[in-house]
């Protein structure tokens, strides 16, 4: 089974300290993937693909698959200003050839950006252009590109759709079992009053009570998602939600992980925790045994 974490996880320290302790974590765990940023933030390790150095050389060839997360915080690859839509593809183009140079095996990537004035199909059409150019950027570079289902891909179904129109063996899937569960409505002026009161019971203690208007709502559950689009997904983002707080540890949040255990014989990993620690090895430890026994029932 192929086990990893990000290093973004570990906030508030520097890149290096982050790097340390993630061998430390890996003799102790047994850990065989890392993911790392490549996108510098304030308070979290990460860093921007020119920044590489001979210290992340050496800790990436500890593991057996490691994986690069595309900046995206501050592009906007549809952008109708021609000068941002360029240097965003630009930037994430370089981001994907940096990853390929250390051997990495996937770059995963967010659809993050938009166009004011649009409608969703448009959108959707401009995000396929742009994701078609970067598939074909990875296969030149023969790295894996991954989309992961956030911000204007969020719903499940329409990022598949979008992987299987463009049909390229480059371009698989990252599943964030987090966001799978962040329940999306229709604007305020189309949807009804149902909506609005299942995001304020979400943010209650109680359990989710409906799948209407989550991302995986049109499969069901998760595991129907898994093994319905199993030739498309390459690695699972895990991380827990409470219906204020993602990127909580398993357990601490309201998602139902008994998936895990039914999808254990047929998918191996990488399974990559993306849970913001506090206190590092502590935090750390409880999630992974948390995850272990999860995939033991």
């Amino acid at each position: 089974m192929i086990i990893g974490a990000s290093l973004g996880s570990f906030k508030g320290l520097e890149l290096k300290e982050a790097m340390e302790l993630y061998l430390k974590l890996s003799n102790v765990f047994g850990l065989n993937a890392v993911e790392i940023r490549f996108e510098k933030e304030k308070g979290r390790p990460s860093l921007w693909s020119w920044e590489v150095d001979s210290d992340l050389i050496n800790f990436l060839e500890n593991f057996e698959v490691t994986g690069a997360h595309l900046p995206f915080i501050y592009l906007n690859p549809i952008c109708p200003n021609p000068g941002i839509r360029t240097e965003s593809i630009n930037q994430l183009k370089n981001a994907i050839t940096k990853a390929s140079e250390l051997g990495m095996n996937y770059v995963v990537m967010h659809a993050r950006g938009c166009v004011y004035g649009l409608t969703y199909e448009q959108q959707m059409k401009e995000w396929e252009d742009v994701i078609r150019k970067l598939a074909e950027h990875a296969e030149d570079n023969s790295i894996l590109l991954t989309l992961e289902n956030a911000d204007f891909l969020s719903n499940l179904k329409d990022l598949v759709s979008m992987v299987r129109e463009i049909n390229s063996k480059w371009l698989k899937v990252t599943l964030d079992v987090g966001h799978a569960h962040l329940r999306k409505v229709p604007p305020l002026t189309t949807y009804p009053i149902k909506g609005v009161l299942l995001k304020i019971l979400d943010r209650t203690p109680l359990p989710f009570i409906t799948k209407r208007y989550m991302p995986f709502e049109k499969y069901g559950s998760i595991k129907n998602f898994l093994e319905s689009e199993s030739d498309l997904i390459f690695n699972l983002h895990i991380h827990d939600y409470d219906g204020k707080r993602d990127h909580i540890a398993i357990g601490e949040g309201k998602i139902d992980f008994s998936f895990l255990a039914e999808i254990k014989n047929n998918f191996k990993g990488p399974y990559i925790f993306e849970v913001e620690l506090e206190n590092y090895y502590s935090n750390f430890e409880k999630n992974y045994r948390r995850f272990t026994e999860l995939m033991k029932a």
